[in-house]
């Protein structure tokens, strides 16, 4: 089978191909157009069967991953949507959750919450009740709901995000609601919180809800659009696009529940890396993805990511299981300025795609850390892109001049290296934020990094936090849209528990999970067939009296009967663990709440070759002839020899101070460090 891996980010849209009969791949970068994703996609898809030879007749399957649903709701772009909510309760999007800090920054004294997900006048109230233990106070009064509907059908609403109290023990009157309004209002997008969030705590339930509401429409018809225009172009074969949990899921899927794709393109990166770390046995990988638009950072152990159930987007609650991703707006296109006191800063502001970076040559003006790093000799501009994409040099170093040396009244190649460093202080904060504050060592870590631009900042953070050893992937540039053809299906279920922990039986437990896993099997339909599921289930446990819940592995095996007994024990064991590793401290007298249960489920879908990217034979540099070009190192430039990754067979060694380049990136390292080409590809360099 032939697959495509297309990954949509902010600046480029990134394509891969794989022939599974053969393992030869093919990759290739284009613009992404921000007006309509969709024609960088198609473009890309049509560039990746130019180079490959290949017909889209021939190419069996499709993996897709996007950052369009993030962007929609930090932009404030989603849909129009109201909100049907239990009498009483419709200010809760406005009243958040007060007792947290829920925004960007503690100490702002300037705060101000963005404007609520949906206007008050389409925050609509339906009397209906359910108590805490799901038993019916007031019936659902659907006379009420009619009426509201015909509203609805006169207005411009496009989604409708139904909510209502202690729906997540009993969804009776959300589902009396949900098909009602289906009948109804047959062209709006509906959704119900017990199909996004079964989870209590009202306002975390109700925002996840809305931005599923938010996103189906847009989402909707992209999906659509791009599937069409797929099938216009002859392609026959499967499309999936990823979640934010690391698998994929099919196109029905995702248009019913957008609020998947909120990390989409992210998470790509993260599901290659997972396969990398299976093949070279890697016990703790830390992943930065430096990208045009933002520098991603995540934690692998024992080749799983590291997962989160919540999280806060644009200071709105979200809550959908998610590979844990910390994200700060520091990537190749982050635009370089200097604030009124003449400190530096780098973004959140990006020069995106168009006009992109002042050296793309296409009417940017201010300078990028992509503009630092060319005037630097970190990117060279001759070879960026395997050479397909000159960039102008000139004009990075005309806009650093503008708008940094003469302002900071130091030469331009001195302000590039300020630029540099400050991007690099931003990018080894957020990696200390993932490793540090969640209670992990960076040392006892290796550092694998990909995006365009990650390996070109990788030693000097590696050298920040005191990491020993930097891996670089087959196909870095490129490497998240890698990871949607090395990617698996992937279903994520939940139920609502809410009771302590030692009030509750382990047959109990082990019959919720059953459930569960039917779920998901129910999810794969025929794709169970071909291979077998794999579930792992997890328990969020907290102490009574805390808000926030900490998710616990529960092994397979104490969910049978003959097994069971431990189960509890185990349970436990492993919250007081992680609060510990957390917290630094556990209340042993303290009880303790089983608030849901879990499962993900896998099936294996994804392909599980080994990238070849080179067909030297050659084991050694001795036998190459590289060329030098200057990079600016220790305050001065200075020439340093330079390889082509592609010349370099398995088990090559280089010592440095050197540079290797490859198509999607390049690699500086320096004296006193080595880099290997390792049995799977990987390039790892010792510190």
């Amino acid at each position: 089978m032939n697959r495509i891996g297309i990954d949509v980010g902010g600046t480029f849209t990134d394509i891969v191909l794989v022939d599974d009969s053969t393992g030869q791949i093919w990759s290739a970068k284009v613009p992404t157009t921000p007006s309509d994703r969709v024609v960088g996609a198609m473009h890309g898809f049509q560039r990746i069967l130019e180079l490959s030879g290949k017909t889209s007749a021939e190419i069996g399957f499709i993996g897709h991953g996007t950052t369009m649903a993030t962007n929609m709701i930090v932009e404030g772009k989603g849909a129009n949507t109201a909100l049907i909510t239990t009498a009483g309760f419709r200010d809760i999007l406005e009243l958040r959750r007060v007792s947290r800090h829920d925004r960007a920054d503690l100490y702002d004294l300037q705060f101000e919450n963005p404007k609520p997900l949906v206007e008050r006048r389409w925050r609509l109230e339906v009397p209906e009740r359910l108590r805490p233990d799901g038993s019916i106070e007031t019936p659902l009064d659907l006379q009420t709901l009619t009426n509201l509907a015909e509203k609805i059908k006169a207005s411009s609403i496009e989604a409708v995000a139904i909510c209502f109290l202690h729906a997540y023990v009993n969804p009776v009157h959300e589902k009396q609601a949900y098909e009602a309004l289906r009948r109804l209002l047959p062209q709006r997008f509906i959704t119900a919180s017990h199909q996004v969030n079964p989870e209590m705590q009202e306002y975390e339930r109700t925002s996840s809800t809305v931005m599923n509401a938010l996103l189906g429409p847009v989402c909707g018809r992209y999906i659509h659009h791009f599937d069409s225009q797929l099938q216009a172009a002859g392609f026959r074969g499967e499309l999936l696009f990823m979640q934010s949990n690391g698998g994929l899921a099919s196109t029905a899927v995702v248009a019913a529940k957008p609020i998947v794709l909120l990390e989409s393109g992210p998470a790509g990166g993260v599901s290659a890396a997972v396969r990398a770390s299976e093949q070279s046995n890697l016990p703790g990988v830390l992943l930065g993805d430096m990208g045009g638009t933002t520098f991603d950072v995540s934690l692998i152990r024992d080749s799983r990511p590291e997962l989160r159930n919540s999280s806060l987007l644009h200071t709105h609650a979200v809550r959908a299981p998610t590979i844990d991703i910390d994200s700060i707006g520091a990537g190749g296109g982050s635009i370089a300025w200097i604030d009124s006191g003449g400190g530096v800063h780098i973004g959140p502001q990006s020069a995106g795609a168009d006009p992109g970076p002042a050296c793309y040559g296409r009417g940017g003006k201010r300078p990028t850390v992509t503009d630092c790093n060319v005037l630097l000799g970190y990117v060279d501009p001759n070879s960026f892109l395997g050479g397909e994409f000159k960039l102008d040099a000139q004009a990075a170093a005309d806009a650093v001049e503008e708008h940094l040396a003469k302002p900071l009244g130091v030469s331009a190649l001195e302000a590039a290296w300020t630029v540099r460093v400050v991007a690099n202080a931003l990018m080894a904060q957020a990696m200390r934020l993932m490793t540090v504050e969640r209670g992990f060592d960076p040392r006892e870590l290796s550092y694998m990094c990909y995006g365009g631009a990650g390996p070109v900042h990788a030693i000097d953070l590696a050298e920040e936090l005191e990491i020993k050893e930097v891996i670089v992937p087959p196909l870095p540039g490129l490497f998240s849209a890698f990871g949607m053809i090395v990617a698996d299906r992937q279903f994520d279920g939940q139920t609502a528990v809410e009771t302590e922990l030692e009030a509750i039986t382990p047959s109990a437990i082990a019959a919720l999970c059953d459930e569960l896993k039917q779920q998901a099997l129910d999810a794969f339909g025929e794709q169970q067939n071909t291979h077998p599921v794999q579930s792992h289930f997890r328990a969020d446990c907290r102490y009574t009296g805390q808000p926030a819940s900490i998710s616990v592995d529960i092994p397979a095996n104490l969910l049978s009967a003959t097994e069971q007994n431990t189960l509890i024990a185990t349970i436990r064991a492993g919250f007081e663990l992680n609060h510990k590793r957390m917290w630094n401290f556990t209340k042993p007298n303290q009880p303790i709440v089983l608030v849901n249960l879990r499962v993900q489920a896998s099936v294996r879908t994804g392909w599980r070759g080994v990238v070849q990217q080179s067909s030297a034979q050659v084991t050694a540099p001795a036998h190459l002839a590289p060329r030098t070009r200057e990079v600016y190192i220790d305050g001065r430039m200075q020439a340093l020899p330079t390889y082509q990754r592609s010349s370099l067979a398995p088990l090559a060694v280089i010592a440095g101070p050197a540079i290797i380049e490859e198509q999607s990136s390049c690699l500086i390292f320096k004296a006193g460090q080595t880099a290997r080409i390792d049995a799977v590809g990987n390039l790892r360099i010792s510190l």
